[in-house]
């Protein structure tokens, strides 16, 4: 990446950064006319929390579902009292295979509450509707500090992150939602995805490579990126390139991931729950057991402290309303539920179990395929503060080559704030200074299905042919990269493309009138490119015609 790559191409722009996450969501923000990281700034003051606080919880309630309530609320303003809905984010990715490192009990809970969504709005529906009350708080913001007259005219950058182990599908239902919800939508704005891993690695990275850093990185570092957040894990593993004059860095192979964030180990709580009390605790309304429930929040507490210590003392949660009688695992008088230092380590093992799986097996890929070692693995994302994943995976650590584990923290702010905001501020980094991996490696291998020409002639049973009566060959499979072997294949979709109805064919066309169809049938050449993320994560197509392009072409994706 030469230094000019790293300069803004439009004289002053707007970069907005969203992180939009499972459990929890952050923005962060910019204008090119900063050239530092610590000039972007993280919103800290959300409606309906009095305290700062660096992410707001990635939760909407209806008006038209709580009577209580004249408009929509989210975030903090969400009572545990109102009908509201959580986690929907990963139910963007539904469609998607389940991947040998998800959590096997995932999507088996949506009957239980935890996934469920409204009866009038799907899961991109309630992804744009969240996205929306961001736009527009963060928008009222940005009017305040700099005037309606400069918002109004200067053009808005963003980047909303994605987890890199997202399919194709999900990423355009995101990118689709935050442009419904506003983003990109005046007169100069873009909106762009960028994966989460990539923008961890961006602020990390560059902080790392700072003169003041105390843990600076070298030249031919590779380092693991472990993002560790709500509702997924994704690592990646970068070798630095270069550090001066500008940093440089690219990834050494491909990424690993799964569906395995610290909202696995609240789905172990409620299976561990539904197993000791039965429908007294499987048949509670959503509002007292679910995400956002007092509950919950009394739970959320003892999650985060766990692993501080070793003390055995039993932890009670609560006030929940179990019908059930006092025991030794519920207070009947307090209305708690108690759990055990073992219970605790049986919520957390399975997760830190499935994170360690993956950290080994970019380390184990590194070695056989790069001959590479892995020299630091950082720690960042929302679980990254988990006492308890961190003492693992020091163990880890020191069992396997002594690397060296950091969880990074932001000076000038409250402990372990950069682990939570790496992401966020990563993402209005890459928009700020253009900052990006100059090698990717690609996850999954594409390809085209295509008729093919392979001998002429008329076939009475063949009824598919070309106006020339040659016949084709139908489902063959072109690659356009190669295919990786032993996997099998997987329909994405139908890329689908439309031409101007003033569209010059050219004169190389032909014409042929189709007394059935009532009109002219015409063959022409023309090609769709598919673009691999130039600018953000998602696929994009363009139609060209004598290397000019014509039109966008979009993908219909297959629906399992």
């Amino acid at each position: 990446m030469s230094p000019s790559q790293n300069q803004p191409t439009t004289p002053h722009k707007i970069i907005i950064g969203i992180d939009y996450g499972t459990t929890f969501s952050g923005v962060s923000y910019t204008t090119t006319d900063k050239s530092d990281i610590d000039d972007i700034h993280i919103i800290s003051s959300w409606l309906g929390e009095p305290h700062a606080m660096w992410k707001t919880p990635t939760r909407i309630a209806y008006a038209r579902e709580n009577p209580q309530i004249e408009s929509n609320r989210w975030g903090f303003q969400v009572d545990p009292k109102l009908i509201s809905y959580s986690w929907t984010k990963l139910l963007l990715d539904k469609n998607a295979a389940v991947g040998e490192h998800d959590d096997p009990a995932l999507y088996k809970m949506a009957g239980s509450g935890m996934l469920q969504l409204p009866a009038f709005r799907g899961a991109a529906g309630v992804c744009e509707d969240f996205l929306r009350e961001v736009y527009t708080y963060v928008s009222k913001k940005l009017v305040h500090e700099m005037t309606a007259l400069t918002f109004d005219t200067t053009p808005m950058e963003c980047w909303i992150t994605l987890p890199a182990i997202w399919s194709d599908e999900a990423k355009d239902a995101t990118l689709t939602a935050a442009k419904r919800a506003g983003f990109g939508n005046r007169i100069g704005d873009e909106v762009y995805t960028i994966a989460e891993p990539e923008a961890a690695a961006i602020a990390t990275l560059k902080r790392s490579s700072g003169p003041n850093a105390l843990n600076p990185i070298k030249a031919n570092e590779n380092i693991l990126i472990c993002d560790c957040g709500g509702g997924t894990v994704d690592i990646t593993t970068y070798m630095i390139t270069q550090v001066v004059p500008h940093l440089e860095f690219e990834e050494l192979h491909i990424g690993v991931g799964g569906k395995c964030g610290s909202t696995y180990i609240d789905r172990n709580l409620h299976t561990l729950l539904s197993e000791r009390f039965g429908s007294k605790f499987k048949d509670l309304p959503f509002a007292q057991k679910g995400p956002g429930s007092r509950f919950m929040i009394s739970f959320e507490k003892f999650k985060r402290d766990f692993g501080l210590s070793d003390d055995r003392d039993i932890r009670e949660i609560g006030p929940i309303r179990l019908d059930v009688a006092d025991s030794v695992h519920f207070d009947e008088d307090e209305r708690t539920v108690k759990l055990t230092y073992e219970d605790m380590q049986a919520l957390f093992d399975p997760v830190v179990s499935e994170i360690i799986s993956l950290v080994s097996q970019q380390v184990k890929e590194a070695k056989f395929n790069k001959n590479s070692n892995i020299d630091r693995i950082i720690l960042v994302g929302g679980f990254a503060e988990s006492p308890y994943l961190n003492n693992a995976l020091e163990d880890w650590c020191w069992q396997n080559g002594d690397i060296t584990l950091l969880c990074p923290e932001y000076p000038q702010v409250i402990p372990f704030i950069f682990c939570q905001s790496a992401v966020v501020r990563g993402a209005a980094l890459r928009g700020l200074e253009g900052i990006a991996p100059r090698m990717k490696h690609v996850r999954r291998h594409y390809g085209i299905s295509l008729n093919k020409l392979f001998r002429k002639g008329i076939d009475p049973k063949e009824k598919l042919y070309r106006m020339d009566n040659t016949k084709l060959c139908r489902d063959r499979m072109d690659w356009l990269i190669s295919k990786a072997r032993g996997r099998g294949v997987d329909k994405v979709g139908i890329i689908k493309t439309t031409f101007p109805a003033n569209f010059d064919y050219g004169p190389e066309k032909e014409s042929k009138y189709n007394p059935k169809l009532g009109k002219f049938i015409h063959k022409f050449s023309f090609e769709i490119q598919v673009v691999f993320g130039s600018k953000g994560s998602n696929l994009t197509f363009k139609t060209v015609v004598d290397g000019n392009v014509v039109s966008t072409a979009d993908i219909e994706f297959n629906q399992r």
